[in-house]
Parts: structure tokens; C-alpha cells; sequence
């Protein structure tokens, strides 16, 4: 059986609006960060782990929040003040360009391409946009992840340049002046710079001891470059040469997403895991800081309703909760009923992202822990996974590792019948609780039943 989704999100906003969200300010996951020519600081905010909550906010020196948008945002990644005080905002999981008045008025919007259907001159849609500039009067330059590309268009959606050439789910192309485009490749794991006649002119990276995930890359007035090296938790400024020669590593699991040289000399960057933006001197000092957050979800003192005997009425296994940030606006709720008439949570999929169900436990650091559960597949996909993860979190909320390194179960693809998973773990030093989540990784189906955590 399905909850359909209307259903579903409904439940899960007023759960976040009533309780959670507060009022607009609150930073869940900042993307772009931009300081204006005002002193004011614009920052764009994803939004949570259940997929709201996403927004474009001003706040000025002393973090006062002076203008903000938020009507039906899914995901923004940037927004640019323009010059006739509009903002340009890449709508990204609703796979629109937006721009908004100072009222708050759409003014413009990628929807009205072809016809009303979205589409550019290549017949193409826009996949996961997530950046957009103003640039050479009124031509739109812009970061199309999901179909690896780079793109120059009109206000009409005629493609006047392209790059795609072996990238891999590209974040933030610029548009140099002399011509050139640099682009963060980041599941590549470079920094390059392109021609016009679409040659490699610089590049660096290509390991990730030297960039591991960059999303952002911008050449400096001296030819250096400036990478938010994402998952190193690091900024790194290299020469032409690739010599490191200014960096700042975080002492948590920072997750950097934008990096900008300010004329001070200072650098501004959005911190994802701690979920604030930050200015750093040339010295490594936080200089200025806006941290707007608290812990979005009740941390239980226990695994609660792990054999699903609890629902609530909107047909939500009571106290978990559809992780949604990563789905790109894809997948339901399902669920199975077992020999003695009890409900099974599961999960379908249908993109290349990641859904779960999760919900937030207390740890004591250092000490060790066994986790059991049963999990079932059907039809996820050979590059897909089903798995059960533990995301291990700090005092503020904040990851401490990449999903990628946190102690989870054995993937599963393809059709598997209830597998039984049972392994232990130790609670990091910093660790005071954890996100518990089974996973759902490209499109398939996955239940799960019976998880049992102690100690």
C-alpha cells in the first residue's frame, strides 16, 4: 500500500511548521551566501530534512533579518541581488529560474520556456539547476546538474552556449571576464576552467586528497582560485600552479557548500553540518558569524515504535519521519502487512537521489552499542542501495561524518526477502545522538521491520 504524497507532506509540514521552523531566519542547510554591496549578508537556505523550510534571507551586520522570500521555494541552492534590486533564484527541486521583486513578486520564470512547458530550444528540460547568474546584459548563465552541463541561455530558453563535456553533476559555473567559464566538477572532483571553444585552459583536483566534493570554485583578481572543498571540510585557495597557498580546515564536519574572497580580504562560506555562515580572516579567525538553528527534531532517549505497532493518522509509522532533503521532491510511503496483520514501513523511489525514514536518538560518547533490524528489496536498482545507516551528530546538530563513513548495514540491490542485519558500533567522542535511517538510494522499493538499538 501507498500514502499518497499530497497526504504525507502535508502532515510533515504542519509537523515542521508548528513545532520546528519558527519563524522565517531559521537556517536548516545554506547554500549560496552573498554579501551586498549594503553590508547586508543573502543567504539561501535548502531547507530541512523533511524537504520544507526552504528560503532566500537578508540579514544585516548584526544578523536581523531584513528581507526574506520563501513562497513555494523546494530546495533553493542560490539567489543574486541584481542591479534593479530583483533577485535571481535557482528553484531547485521544482527544476526552475525564478526572479522575484523586492514585494515578492515573480517577475520572471523558466516555466514560461516553451510554450509554458519549461523546455529549452534542445527540447531538454532543466534537471536539478543549482545556479544562476545574471550575465553580459540579460543572458542567464547556468549550472544544470543532473544533465552534467553548464549553460549561457536567453530570457527565452535558446541555448547560446553549452558544456558538458565529461562532467559529473557540476555546481556553480562563473562566467569569467575574459570569457571563460570555471566550474566546481564536482562528483569529478576538480576545479576547471573552459574556453569559449570549450577547451580545458586550468584545472585542478582530480583526487580527493586534493578536493573531495568541491562545489564551489572562484578565480580570485590575482589568478588563484578559491574552492569550498566540501568534503575535506576545508578552504583552499591554489595558484595556476596548483600550490596550495592559503587554506582553513574546520575542526568539525563543515560541509562547506560556497566560498567568496571579500575585498577585506576575508572569506565568506556557508557551513551546511552547523548550519551557519561564517567569516574567516587570512589568520583562520571567525570573524563574523549568523547562526540561526536549534535541533529541528525531538531526540529520543530511546529507538522508539521499532516494530511498528504505532501509526498516526495521516498513515506515518508513529515517530519516524520521511527524510526528504536529498529525494528531489520524489518518493512515497509504503507499506506490506505481515502474516499477523501488522504494518511495515517501506519506501519507493523513482530518482537519482535519496530517500529514508529516520528519526533521532540520544548516545552516550564512547560507549558501544548493537543494532538488528530486517530489511526487504524489490527492483532498486544495480547502481541503487537499500541499507540502514547510523548519522552520527555533535552538541549542535551537526553531522559528523559523511554519509558515506557512517556505520550502516550491507547495501542491498535487485529483489532480496527479509535479511536479517545485526552490528555494533561506539558512539564518536563528540557524538550525542544519532540520526537512525534506513536508505533508499535510486529507484526500488524497501521495507523495513523489527530494529531493536541497545547497549
Amino acid at each position: 500500500m501507498e500514502l499518497p504524497v499530497g497526504e504525507m507532506r502535508k502532515s510533515q509540514e504542519e509537523f515542521s511548521n508548528n513545532h520546528l521552523r519558527g519563524r522565517p531566519g531559521m537556517l536548516n542547510f545554506p547554500c549560496d551566501v552573498e554579501r551586498l554591496p549594503n553590508g547586508n549578508t543573502l543567504i539561501t537556505d535548502a531547507g530541512d530534512e523533511l524537504g520544507l523550510g526552504s528560503q532566500v534571507i537578508e540579514v544585516d551586520a548584526i544578523g536581523n533579518l531584513v528581507w526574506f522570500f520563501n513562497e513555494g521555494l523546494a530546495f533553493a541552492h542560490s539567489a543574486k541581488r541584481l542591479e534593479n534590486g530583483n533577485t535571481l533564484i535557482s528553484d531547485t527541486t521544482n527544476n526552475r529560474i525564478i526572479e522575484v521583486t523586492p514585494a515578492k513578486e515573480i517577475c520572471f520564470t523558466s516555466e514560461d520556456w516553451g510554450e509554458g512547458s519549461g523546455t529549452l530550444s534542445d527540447g531538454s528540460h532543466l534537471d536539478y539547476p543549482n545556479d544562476a547568474h545574471l550575465v553580459e546584459g540579460d543572458r542567464l548563465m547556468l549550472t544544470d546538474r543532473n544533465n552534467d552541463r553548464c549553460l549561457i541561455t536567453d530570457r527565452r530558453g535558446n541555448i547560446l552556449w553549452e558544456y558538458s563535456e565529461d562532467l559529473h553533476h557540476p555546481h556553480n559555473c562563473d562566467l569569467l571576464p575574459n570569457g571563460n567559464v570555471i566550474i566546481a566538477d564536482s562528483d569529478n572532483h576538480r576545479a576547471m576552467e573552459v574556453n569559449p571553444d570549450k577547451a580545458i585552459v586550468w584545472e585542478y583536483g582530480g583526487t580527493t586528497d586534493q578536493l573531495n566534493w568541491p562545489r564551489d570554485a572562484d578565480k580570485l583578481e590575482n589568478g588563484n582560485v578559491l574552492c569550498a572543498d566540501s568534503k575535506n571540510s576545508r578552504l583552499v585557495e591554489v595558484n595556476r600552479d596548483g600550490k596550495v597557498v592559503w587554506s582553513y580546515q574546520a575542526d568539525h564536519f563543515a560541509m562547506y557548500y560556497d566560498a567568496d574572497k571579500l575585498p577585506n580580504g576575508n572569506v565568506l562560506a556557508s557551513d551546511q553540518f552547523h548550519r551557519q555562515i561564517v567569516e574567516i580572516d587570512p589568520f583562520g579567525n571567525v570573524v563574523w558569524q549568523f547562526r540561526n538553528a536549534r535541533m529541528l527534531f525531538p531526540i529520543l532517549p530511546r529507538l522508539k515504535n521499532g516494530f511498528f505497532k504505532d501509526w498516526t493518522e495521516a498513515g506515518e509509522p508513529a515517530h519516524w519521519m520521511v527524510l526528504r532533503k536529498l529525494s528531489e521532491g520524489k518518493g512515497n510511503v509504503i507499506w506490506e502487512t505481515n502474516g499477523r496483520g501488522r504494518k511495515l514501513p517501506g519506501l519507493e523511489y523513482d530518482g537519482t537521489g535519496i530517500i529514508g525514514l529516520f528519526q533521532v536518538v540520544g548516545l552516550e560518547p564512547g560507549k558501544r552499542y548493537q543494532f538488528a533490524a530486517k530489511i526487504k528489496t524489490e527492483d532498486v536498482e544495480d547502481n541503487g542501495a537499500a541499507f540502514f545507516s547510523m548519522g552520527f551528530m555533535d552538541s549542535r546538530s551537526g553531522y559528523l561524518a559523511d554519509i558515506a563513513d557512517a556505520p550502516k548495514s550491507e547495501l542491498y540491490n535487485g529483489t532480496n526477502d527479509w535479511s536479517r542485519e545485526h552490528f555494533e558500533f561506539t558512539a564518536p567522542e563528540k557524538a550525542t545522538a544519532m540520526e537512525l535511517r534506513m536508505l533508499l538510494k535510486g529507484k526500488g522499493k524497501a521495507w523495513m521491520q523489527e530494529l531493536m538499538l541497545f547497549s
